[in-house]
């Protein structure tokens, strides 16, 4: 499953697609993340925009399987935890 690709969004619509991922029946998955985040509001440094992201991902049972660059963000790679 994939989200569309605006440069822009919220860490709020992230977390929310992250709810729409099927993970007992996904061992990978994509997710697009946007260069420009904000979170509560407010611009969100890149840093701690993906600590809040990724800390759902973890909690998901996934990891991190690497990144492609793309115009106006990247895709990253998860994979369920070995």
């Amino acid at each position: 499953m994939t989200m569309s690709r605006p440069s822009r969004s919220t860490v709020e619509a992230v977390l929310s697609h992250l709810d729409t991922i099927p993970t007992a029946e996904s061992q990978s998955f994509e997710l697009w993340i946007p260069q420009h985040l904000t979170l509560g509001g407010q611009v969100a440094r890149a840093d701690v925009a993906m600590a809040v992201i990724l800390d759902k991902i973890l909690g998901m049972g996934y990891e991190p399987d690497g990144f492609a660059e793309a115009e106006g963000g990247r895709v990253y790679r998860y994979r369920v935890m070995t």
